[in-house]
């Protein structure tokens, strides 16, 4: 069973990350149809302001410009005046009018539903034909008309070519551009849009996630409560075997002739049966008392530490062999509580840590704070950290197996910790394996 639970938990993880997968394809997917969506609107934004007389006489001013600073640059060439480093300070002279003007274009297009982008041209390259003969003058990037602060990101919108010849000295020039837009809040921008499809993937993903978990952990819960049934079941069988065993035996000798038996051997025969008798009761008068909540009696008792020290003592009597120390705050004391519940509560405590290899015990009491508190603690084996958080559960016992070194049915402080609650109090465990156990009843007054 544990092998397919941890089959079941690997499938379930396996489904997860392979949900997580599809689920981040199909995101990545729809943000990339998103920026597609965002870049083709750009464009028409872009086709919209270079479709007016004022744009066409923008391009116009940077492309005459343009062509009179490459040919007087070019005449300066041929005549050995210039280098070819020299053209980027040539091309970026009397820039600033071209930007203002672009600038106020620019704002003064802008419509509610346009994206905040900026707008550049560069001439990347200029080749030279000179009687035929090709010299590239530049190659790289210059800008030469923008609007405002430039962004980082800049995305191609489209490329330009235009050429010029003079015919007298046969020569021609080609010059080579492109535009290009800027938008440093694509990103945010389309997260913003898929703001809604993420909220939703994020929410499904953990629904799913919270119900795998839900549904193992009931699957384990389930597992265990079977295995405890199951416990209980092996171990109340083979708490009834050694009675009924004994009874049997002793029915058959009485069933012998009474001149066959003595007086004394026929006394011990029927003091068998009746102690059998009064231990098979005994168990099955703790499944019914465990399975009916016990009613508090919150009636004012008046308990003296001798009345204490004869609940110990009735219980020494069948464990010689354990030392039981008591020690109490006060001589006499009154506490709201059932007296018969008070009895069943530390002789509980008493008979578990006998069960559990205890041969030393320390009962104390003690009002303080307006509370009654209960320790008891024992030298035996301790309880395992991993085991104090189930101890309190019906028919839970530290050891498995269907045979126990510790008689029991696992109903003991299943019972006291309903006794407590019902008198709204609180029981705590503070123990190590191999180094005893203390338990502390806090009751309020």
């Amino acid at each position: 069973m544990k092998r397919k639970i941890m089959l079941l938990i690997g499938a379930c993880i396996f489904t997860v990350i392979a949900l997580a997968t599809i689920q981040g394809y199909f995101i990545y997917n729809t943000y990339q149809l998103n920026e597609k969506e965002i870049n083709i609107a750009i464009k028409k934004q872009i086709a919209r302001l270079e479709d007016t007389e004022e744009w066409e006489n923008l391009n116009d001013v940077w492309t005459r410009r343009s062509k009179k600073y490459v040919r007087e640059y070019v005449k300066e060439y041929k005549k050995g005046n210039t280098t070819k480093p020299d053209l980027n300070k040539y091309l970026n002279t009397n820039k600033d009018s071209l930007f203002r003007a672009m600038n106020a274009y620019m704002k003064k297009m802008v419509q509610p539903e346009d994206y905040d982008i900026d707008y550049s041209i560069y001439v990347n390259s200029i080749i030279l034909i000179n009687h035929g003969k090709t010299d590239t003058l530049f190659k790289g990037k210059i800008l030469v008309l923008a609007n405002d602060t430039l962004k980082k990101n800049h995305i191609l919108s489209s490329m330009g070519r235009w050429e010029t010849k003079d015919n007298d000295d046969e020569l021609s020039m080609i010059v080579k551009s492109n535009r290009y837009y800027s938008f440093d809040e694509l990103q945010q921008t389309i997260i913003s849009k898929m703001a809604g499809l993420l909220l939703f993937s994020v929410i499904l993903m953990a629904f799913v996630v919270f119900l795998y978990y839900m549904s193992l952990k009931n699957l384990i819960t389930q597992k265990r409560i079977a295995d405890i049934k199951t416990d209980f079941v092996n171990n109340i069988t083979h708490e009834f075997q050694t009675p009924l065993a004994t009874m049997d035996i002793a029915i058959k000798t009485l069933q012998r002739k009474d001149e066959q038996m003595s007086p004394e051997h026929y006394k011990n025969t029927l003091a068998m049966i009746a102690r059998q008798n009064e231990r098979l009761q005994k168990l099955f008068r703790q499944v019914t008392e465990v399975s009916v909540m016990p009613i508090a009696n919150k009636d004012i008792i008046h308990v003296t530490s001798e009345e204490i020290k004869d609940m110990i003592d009735d219980f020494r009597l069948s464990k010689p062999d354990v030392t039981i120390e008591f020690t109490s705050q006060k001589e006499a004391f009154s506490i709201p509580m059932d007296r018969f519940h008070l009895n069943t509560i530390l002789i509980n405590l008493l008979d578990n840590a006998v069960k559990y290899g205890a041969l030393k015990i320390e009962a104390d009491l003690r009002i303080t704070a307006g509370n009654f508190i209960l320790s008891v603690k024992d030298n035996g084996k301790g309880i395992p950290v991993q085991e104090q958080a189930s101890i309190f559960d019906k028919f839970y016992r530290v050891e498995k197996g269907n045979i126990h070194n510790s008689k029991g049915l696992g109903l003991g402080l299943f019972y006291i910790k309903q006794l407590v609650e019902t008198y709204n109090g609180t029981i705590r465990v503070k123990s190590e394996e191999h180094k005893g156990s203390l338990f502390i009843i806090t009751i309020p007054i």
